[in-house]
């Protein structure tokens, strides 16, 4: 009988241990499954990051022609617009601060406070927000 009894607890035994190490694969499992999540979620936020920055390059060298104001005002406005709906959807904070820099900038133009006689000052300043942004995107400080 003792060593009935003795089998019949490794019996029973025997499924509860294949279970709790069964758990424990089940734990690892879902921490893999996590953990790739986790993973393509920071390359989606880079690939959003990417995007938004060659749209941003690409706004920010907006090189207006100060000789047609009433175009320049219109294209300033138009690309005023396109900066300020950029800024809103990147997640990346200092991208976002820089496009709203570059977008206040260019609403001076579009309200006609920039004109040929002041550029020179306004555009050396559009320069340096052009270069924040590109630093930006390309991942460097300074």
């Amino acid at each position: 009988m003792r060593i009935r009894g003795k089998l019949a607890v490794l019996a029973i035994s025997l499924p509860l241990f294949a279970g709790v190490a069964a758990c424990g694969e089940l734990q690892e499992a879902q921490q893999g499954v996590e953990n790739a999540q986790q993973g393509i979620e920071s390359a989606q936020r880079g690939v959003e990051t990417a995007q938004n920055c060659a749209k941003a390059t690409g706004l920010v060298n907006f090189a207006p022609n100060f000789s047609d104001q009433q175009q320049l005002r219109e294209q300033a406005r138009s690309k005023a617009e396109e900066v300020g709906k950029l800024a809103e959807q990147t997640s990346d904070q200092a991208l976002s601060d820089a496009l709203r820099d570059v977008e206040r900038s260019m609403r001076q133009v579009s309200s006609g406070e920039v004109t040929i006689e002041n550029s020179a000052e306004w555009t050396q300043h559009k320069l340096q927000q052009t270069e924040t942004v590109l630093r930006i995107c390309s991942g460097t400080t300074g």
